[in-house]
């Protein structure tokens, strides 16, 4: 894989590319998406219960924030993740057409000092930011594009 992050369909040096989930913009998919990591994904390569647990934790993450935060009107869309294993990473590329937002624009999550500073929430992102390897992100055609890299 290059150092740059393509889009799976346009790289060369792709392995496999597994099936592509198509979720609605509803929190109860979320079960539909482990289901899909446990028999789809895990099958692609060869499994680490770490690199599982990473991968699974961030989609679950990222689709949260989606659902959550992309469609305030509840207007009723769908999710596309597409999933390329490549030699030496495997690669997610999540589309919505939710309310455009840049997950990297997002400031840097900031601890508390003291326990009663501590608020509920709010570190999703910097989980997101601390599991994956590479991420890009990128708004075409009235679309979210958020890709993430997990190096094996």
């Amino acid at each position: 894989m290059s150092s740059e992050i393509t889009k799976c369909s346009a790289d060369s040096d792709k392995l496999k590319e597994s099936p592509c989930l198509f979720l609605n913009n509803n929190l109860d998919e979320l079960v539909l998406l482990n289901q899909w990591l446990e028999t789809d994904i895990s099958q692609l390569f060869e499994k680490s219960d770490k690199i599982l647990f990473k991968i699974d934790l961030v989609l679950t993450e990222l689709l949260s924030n989606i659902v959550n935060y992309g469609y305030l009107d509840k207007t009723k869309s769908e999710i596309f993740i597409r999933c390329c294993v490549f030699q030496d990473a495997i690669q997610f590329e999540i589309e919505d057409y939710g309310i455009e937002f840049n997950p990297l624009s997002a400031p840097e999550h900031i601890f508390p000092q003291t326990l009663e500073q501590a608020k509920v929430g709010g570190l999703g992102l910097h989980l997101v930011r601390n599991y994956v390897d590479k991420c890009s992100y990128v708004r075409e055609q009235k679309k979210n594009i958020f890709t993430i890299v997990f190096f094996r």
